[in-house]
């Protein structure tokens, strides 16, 4: 049994489920198993990722259950589930994509996530910046540990990096609750209420979420570099280019108030 079969066993994943989670046909994966060679670099790229971030996964889960449980169980903001996934998506950047293209460079950093959620003009600024992209990654840890102690960016005077990463890890933090629910078995999960006399956000509230985040925040800065091709994105770049994101202090409060 070769290496890559050998770490699919190991993590409990049949082959169509291994297949299924990278996104290729199971032809494809069973080709890449045999012979990773055999496929197309973006084909071997998906699946050395399936069983890598399922690795990683792993070792995210050292953090504690009861933590999310509790610092989140009576929030309107966000579920224990949500905060948990979220704090999940920024650790993964940082262990796995921006990690991984610091030490080895090769493919242009504007492909690598979470930078690929940006629009393309914020990375003409930084380009292959090397000490930008590892504050992009010191900054994942924080947020992602102030999360798990009940702590959103919108909550406390910081850089307006903060505030960008936690609206790009939306996406992705649906994503593993929706495709990888046994991560979450431990967390209690909710179901969400909304009528005249109660409210109460559930897991897949998503959109609720979104829009808490848009409220809790002054202005439009930390979502406009999210918007692809947004109008107001140079004014923004002119006024907040990219290497003062991490001044603290600079959240989009701090900024222009937003127009509705």
């Amino acid at each position: 049994m070769d290496g890559r079969t050998k770490r699919r066993v190991e993590l409990e994943l049949t082959q169509e489920e291994a297949a299924r989670k990278a996104g290729v046909s199971l032809a494809t994966w069973r080709r890449w198993e045999l012979d990773p060679g055999s496929v197309s670099v973006k084909s071997r790229v998906a699946c050395e990722g399936v069983l890598k971030v399922t690795l990683e996964f792993q070792r995210a889960l050292s953090k504690s259950y009861d933590a999310f449980a509790g610092s989140w169980k009576d929030s309107s903001m966000l579920t224990p589930r949500q905060a948990y996934a979220i704090s999940l998506q920024l650790d993964l950047w940082a262990d796995t994509d921006i990690a991984e293209w610091l030490r080895d460079p090769s493919e242009p950093l504007h492909e690598i996530s979470p930078f690929d959620h940006f629009d393309l003009r914020v990375m003409m600024h930084v380009g292959e910046n090397r000490a930008w992209a590892e504050g992009v990654r010191q900054r994942c840890y924080v947020i992602s540990g102030e999360i798990q102690s009940g702590t959103l960016p919108f909550d406390r005077p910081g850089p307006l990096i903060d505030e960008i990463l936690i609206g790009a890890a939306l996406d992705g933090a649906q994503g593993l609750l929706e495709d990888m629910p046994e991560l979450f078995a431990e967390i209690p999960s909710r179901d969400g209420i909304f009528d005249d006399e109660h409210f109460e956000i559930g897991d897949d509230d998503w959109d609720v979420v979104a829009e808490g985040f848009r409220d809790a925040c002054g202005s439009d800065d930390w979502e406009i570099p999210l918007w692809k091709w947004h109008p107001l994105l140079p004014w923004v770049l002119t006024r907040r280019p990219p290497f003062t994101w991490f001044d603290l202090g600079g959240t989009s409060e701090s900024s222009i108030s937003r127009v509705d």
